[in-house]
């Protein structure tokens, strides 16, 4: 190594070495992270909401990623669904990002089952001009979307995320967006292999392993179902245990095909897996 002393190449050095992050969602997105309570009125992050902070803006930096390879209308608004939305952080993200950033008209629709939670994220969506935005009382059981382009369920519990994906399979959507959460459905019937007994009498490996087989499948089902799919880490699990997502796009391929099938089936009866609630909304039978 070699230390070379001179003046600096570029002038005096800056006061200060901590540099702006670059952020997708513009200026204009303060309003309602001071009004949800994630920022201040100087628009500083509060306390404890660092996490959520970061959170919003890597769900729209995957966002405007996915959207490119998705075949979303160009002649109509786009319709979007956030399912299970809770404070609605994220659904005034995906609002902003496509009206502010993509410059793409959308009807994005929260949906949630605490009715305060939606009166509230009404009023500041009123308040603060999104009238392209608005949200709902109701489950995401009992949603029905006629029209749907872009599917969004970030934790929603078991298989609520189940309930979601099978909406937007259903409705045709071209973009399906998920992080699954306490994936327990499974549990009970994993009967895997031998090799695997030894290792999954500890709670902890059995936990992990019905995580994985739950997402495993239901990528698997998407893929029949007619769309690419991506799993990938969502956030750092510093913030989150619950750190996976799955991304869905709709392909123009044919769908339903019986290699795809027998991919589903092949995985369910390695795990023992007879019956799973996607797969049975989806008309799927995994056991012939």
């Amino acid at each position: 190594p070699r230390l070379t002393y001179g003046p600096p190449a570029t002038g005096a050095p800056p006061e200060t070495h901590d540099r702006a992050k670059k952020r997708l969602l513009p200026d204009q997105s303060q309003a309602w992270l001071q009004a949800l309570g994630v920022t201040t009125a100087q628009s500083v992050v509060r306390e404890g909401m660092a996490d959520k902070h970061r959170q919003i803006h890597k769900f729209v930096e995957i966002l405007s990623h996915l959207v490119v390879e998705a075949n979303l209308p160009t002649e109509r608004p786009i319709e979007i669904a956030d399912m299970g939305c809770g404070k609605g952080y994220l659904t005034f993200a995906t609002h902003d990002y496509f009206h502010l950033v993509a410059n793409r008209p959308a009807h994005v629709h929260g949906i949630e089952f605490r009715p305060e939670l939606v009166r509230a994220c009404n009023e500041i969506a009123a308040a603060t001009g999104r009238p392209t935005l608005d949200f709902t009382a109701g489950t995401i059981q009992s949603a029905i979307y006629p029209a749907l382009d872009v599917l969004i369920a970030l934790h929603a519990c078991d298989t609520a995320t189940d309930d979601a994906l099978a909406k937007g399979v259903q409705a045709e959507a071209a973009l399906l967006v998920v992080a699954p959460c306490c994936q327990k459905e499974l549990r009970s019937q994993l009967t895997p292999a031998p090799v695997l007994a030894p290792a999954l009498r500890h709670g902890i490996f059995q936990e992990r392993q019905a995580e994985f087989a739950t997402d495993a499948l239901r990528a698997l089902l998407l893929e029949w179902a007619g769309y690419d799919t991506k799993v990938f880490e969502f956030i750092s699990t510093d913030h989150t245990a619950k750190n996976i997502m799955v991304a869905a796009i709709k392909h123009a391929r044919p769908a339903r095909t019986a290699e795809a099938a027998e991919s589903v089936r092949a995985f369910a009866a390695f795990y023992g897996i007879t019956a799973q609630a996607l797969a049975r909304q989806l008309g799927f039978a995994l056991s012939q």
